[in-house]
C-alpha cells in the first residue's frame, strides 16, 4: 500500500519515523593555526629541520697529481734509481724495464724540453726518480691534507722549497744559492737541498764534495732556530738530499719557539758540532795531502827505476 493511501494519523507517524533522515555529521578537519581558537594557538608548534652533511667523495688518482711511467715524454732521461744512484742520459724504454713496475713508479721530478719532432733535448733532459707506490701514495695523501686544511682556512705553514746544487758549483753561484737558502730558512720554510753531478761538467773531487757540505751546513748554522731535520739521503758525489727547517723571525712573539732563551748548553752543543765538522774536514785534507805525496813519491821512484 502506498503512503498516499494512509490515514492522517498513519501519515503523521510515517513522516516522523520513516521519512525523516538524520543529518550526516560533518567530518573534522584540521585548521590552520591562524584559524584556531586562541587557546589552541598557545600549544607549541614543532618544526622539523633537516641538516645535511657534505662529504668529499671526489676521487684522487695519482695520475692527476704526478707524471710517471708511460706519461713521461721524451726518449732519454736522467734518473735516480731505487738505490739512490744517479744515472744520466738513460733510454726511457730501458729504464721502464729495469725495475718492478708492480711495486714502483718512475716519477718525473723536473720536465725537460723536446724538439719539434718530440725528441729529448740532450742538454735539458727530464729528471726522474724511481719511487715505491706506497711512498707516492703517502706523498699524495699529505698533499691532499694540506689542500683540505687550506680550504678550511687552517694554517698549513709556508711552502717548502727545493734548492738544487751541483758538486762542482762555482764560488759565485754557490754564494748566491746559500743566500737564498738562508732567506728561505728565515721565513720558516722547509728546504730540501738536492746536490748532484751536472752533465757536461767536470767531476768534483771528494775533498770538494766535503767542502760543499760543510759550507751548506755552516750557512744553516748562521740562521737562528734553523736545523737539519733528518739524516741526509743519497751518496756523496752522486745525488744527495739534505732537509733543513727554519723558523719565521717575523712571527708574533708568542708564536715563536723559545730559541731566544735557549741556554748555554744548547749553544755549546751547536758549537761543538761545528768544530767537529771542521776537524773532520781538516783530517780529510791531511789524508788527501799525504796520499798525493805518496803517489808523487811512487811515481818518482818508478821513473828512477825506468
Amino acid at each position: 500500500m502506498s503512503r498516499y493511501h494512509l490515514t492522517a494519523t498513519s501519515r503523521a507517524l510515517y513522516r516522523v519515523f520513516v521519512a525523516s533522515t538524520p543529518a550526516t555529521p560533518t567530518p573534522f578537519r584540521l585548521q590552520t593555526p591562524f584559524l584556531l581558537p586562541y587557546a589552541a594557538r598557545l600549544l607549541p608548534q614543532t618544526t622539523v629541520r633537516h641538516k645535511t652533511y657534505k662529504k668529499d667523495v671526489q676521487r684522487h688518482s695519482l695520475s692527476d697529481h704526478f707524471t710517471f711511467d708511460n706519461a713521461i715524454e721524451g726518449t732519454y732521461i736522467d734518473y735516480v734509481d731505487d738505490n739512490g744512484v744517479f744515472r744520466p742520459n738513460a733510454r726511457l724504454k730501458d729504464v721502464l724495464r729495469s725495475f718492478d713496475r708492480t711495486t714502483h713508479h718512475l716519477v718525473m721530478i723536473t720536465p725537460g724540453t723536446l724538439d719539434e719532432f718530440g725528441n729529448s733535448n740532450p742538454d735539458d733532459l727530464p729528471v726522474c726518480k724511481v719511487v715505491s707506490k706506497m711512498d707516492l701514495s703517502a706523498q699524495l695523501e699529505k698533499k691532499l691534507e694540506i689542500e683540505r686544511r687550506a680550504a678550511k682556512g687552517k694554517g698549513v705553514g709556508p711552502d717548502a722549497k727545493i734548492l738544487e746544487l751541483n758538486w762542482a758549483i762555482a764560488g759565485g753561484d754557490l754564494k748566491h744559492r746559500l743566500e737564498k737558502l738562508r732567506g728561505f730558512l728565515k721565513e720558516g720554510r722547509k728546504v730540501e737541498v738536492v746536490i748532484g753531478p751536472k752533465r757536461k761538467s767536470r767531476v768534483a773531487t771528494e775533498k770538494e764534495c766535503q767542502e760543499l757540505l760543510r759550507e751548506v751546513r755552516d750557512a744553516v748554522d748562521e740562521v737562528r732556530g734553523a736545523r737539519e731535520k733528518k739524516e741526509p739521503e743519497g751518496v756523496i758525489g752522486a745525488v744527495m738530499t739534505l732537509v733543513f727547517e727554519g723558523r719565521n723571525l717575523d712571527e708574533p712573539e708568542e708564536k715563536k719557539e723559545k730559541v731566544k732563551g735557549e741556554g748555554k748548553k744548547k749553544r755549546k752543543e751547536r758549537e761543538e758540532m761545528k768544530a767537529e765538522r771542521r776537524r773532520k774536514a781538516a783530517e780529510e785534507d791531511r789524508r788527501n795531502q799525504l796520499k798525493e805525496a805518496n803517489d808523487a813519491a811512487a811515481k818518482i821512484g818508478e821513473a828512477k827505476l825506468a
